[in-house]
């Protein structure tokens, strides 16, 4: 039987299974996008997303992370990049967050001056 390593290290790390954290990965990305889709912005502010996940689901964000094993939210930002994007800003505890599709949306390479091994669709991972 296979062992799947990356799952079983993460599992140890984390101290929750994929499944969880997956969840809480979702959840987030309903959040900015409700959010964003409500101010016409992308990009949404730690302070305002943890104030949102508190008023949707009861719990503090910080606190969740914390529990997924992640001792400073920025850590889980830079474990999901593939899912979500963030910039800093002066307050270190504060940045901006936007689901990374939405701020680095799917390209179309299809310029007429380029060869045709280059006209290609380059697609970025999605939100779960």
């Amino acid at each position: 039987m296979a062992i799947n390593h990356h799952s079983a290290i993460s599992q140890v790390r984390l101290g929750i299974s994929e499944a969880e954290e997956g969840e809480l990965s979702r959840q987030l990305c309903t959040l900015l996008r409700a959010e964003s889709a409500r101010s016409g912005r992308p990009w949404v502010q730690f302070s305002r997303l943890a104030e949102l996940y508190r008023l949707q689901y009861g719990k503090v964000l910080v606190q969740q992370f914390k529990q997924a094993g992640y001792a400073d939210s920025c850590l889980f930002w830079r474990d999901h990049q593939q899912v979500f994007s963030t910039y800093a800003t002066p307050d270190s505890g504060n940045p901006y967050v936007a689901v990374f599709e939405m701020v680095n949306p799917t390209q179309d390479f299809r310029w007429s001056d380029r060869p045709p091994a280059r006209r290609r669709r380059k697609t970025w991972p999605t939100c779960p």
